[in-house]
């Protein structure tokens, strides 16, 4: 029981640090479209822009993998 609650509470958090790195994602969207620039301009160059989209492939891949493993192994 205890592996589960700290899977859930993985899933918790990695699930938050995507939704917090989604609307960061988002406002600078926003923020590009509004002052009529590029992304790569604000996140410092196209290498720091592709790191972003990295970090928001990462937390989902993480989020997936942790959901999935809340669910398998668990015969109680």
């Amino acid at each position: 029981m205890n592996k589960r609650i700290l899977s859930i509470l993985i899933f918790a958090l990695s699930f938050l640090s995507l939704i917090i790195s989604l609307k960061l994602f988002w406002n600078l969207g926003i923020f590009v479209d509004e002052y009529n620039i590029s992304p790569d301009i604000v996140s410092g160059g196209k290498f720091w822009l592709l790191m972003d989209w990295l970090r928001l492939l990462l937390l989902f891949l993480l989020c997936v993998i942790s959901a999935v493993n809340i669910f398998k192994g668990y015969k109680e």
